[in-house]
């Protein structure tokens, strides 16, 4: 399926105007022109203008005029060496000028150069004047808003890929425009800045994106990390039943010595205090006496784990006890 070009193509020949898409332009050509017919004059050109009107209406806003070879100036000139680019537009002018005899800014001119062998080049040059060019276009002006100006052989060098607009831009005749290359090369270093520009903006954002997804993820981690905590610290924060415990400790009286305290829960759901100590017996049985008045509801089992040495005891008998305190 080809693409629908977004202009319209007018070809001329002595006898008719024929108003066409690009795609039908080179049968157009092999069926109604030749490239040889003469230049018309004025009266034939505006009735030949005349009769294309009529078939107008789906005229594009911008133009590509073909006109046979004959109708504007194709010259070759044979050249001993190969014209560097920056200088090709200036040696066409100068050419254009010697084979019209007109004034430089009142043309219109394209080129063409061919390298040959022994480092020889040929040169072809067309040319036309813009009064002429304006003739052949005015007709169509208050439809099309710009237009080009090619013969049929510039037309048939790139009609196999039906060029774009800007394809037939470089191939149609212009103005010669001094600092044109200077300009064109201007343009691809702007573009090609304009892509790297955003190249390098779109490797950053993809750079700045890639850093924020590990932050994030960094942060959750520490937020399940933070959430952990304070769910264990929750969990095992001392309820009263502890404190409690705790308290008792801290009124042992300065005989006992407390050796170890721990807290927690039995394999079921009762609360557990576990706590060791050395402590006279005297004392102990008094201390046991005073808690249990204090907690009745508590579950007390205390053991004995005293080592029997054979040592000198001395007058009042100290044990060691593990007392296991539960809340039913």
């Amino acid at each position: 399926m080809l693409l629908t070009r977004d202009y319209s193509v007018v070809v001329y020949s002595t006898h008719k105007c024929v108003i066409c898409t690009p795609t039908d332009a080179e049968e157009v050509l092999n069926e109604y022109v030749s490239n040889n017919d003469a230049s018309p004059d004025v009266d034939q050109l505006k009735a030949i203008q005349k009769a294309a009107l009529l078939t107008c209406d789906s005229l594009q806003s911008r133009l590509v005029i073909l006109v046979p070879d004959n109708w504007i100036s194709v010259s070759d000139h044979p050249i001993d060496h190969i014209i560097p680019s920056s200088l090709l537009p200036l040696a066409a002018l100068s050419y254009a000028v010697e084979t019209t005899f007109a004034p430089p800014d009142s043309l219109l001119l394209s080129y063409q150069q061919e390298a040959l062998p022994s480092k020889q080049a040929r040169l072809t040059v067309f040319a036309c004047s813009c009064s002429w060019a304006k003739q052949l276009y005015s007709p169509f002006e208050p439809q099309a808003k710009s237009y080009l100006v090619m013969t049929f052989g510039q037309w048939r060098d790139g009609s196999s890929r039906v060029s774009s607009w800007s394809q037939c831009s470089k191939r149609a005749l212009s103005r010669y425009e001094p600092d044109r290359e200077k300009r064109q090369k201007n343009n691809r270093l702007w573009l090609v800045l304009g892509v790297l520009t955003v190249f390098i903006h779109g490797l950053g954002y993809g750079y700045y994106v890639l850093l924020q997804q590990r932050v994030e993820a960094l942060r959750e981690s520490r937020q399940g990390v933070i959430d952990a905590q304070t769910s264990w610290l929750s969990s095992n924060e001392p309820g009263s039943f502890v404190l409690s415990g705790l308290s008792l400790t801290q009124t042992l009286p300065k005989s006992a010595r407390l050796t170890l305290f721990e807290s927690g829960k039995e394999k079921g759901a009762a609360r557990q205090i576990f706590f060791q100590m050395t402590v006279p017996k005297q004392d102990l049985d008094s201390l046991l006496i005073q808690w249990r008045r204090q907690y009745p509801d508590w579950r007390w089992e205390v053991m004995d784990i005293t080592q029997k040495v054979s040592t000198m005891l001395p007058k009042q008998e100290v044990v060691d006890v593990s007392i296991s305190i539960f809340e039913d």
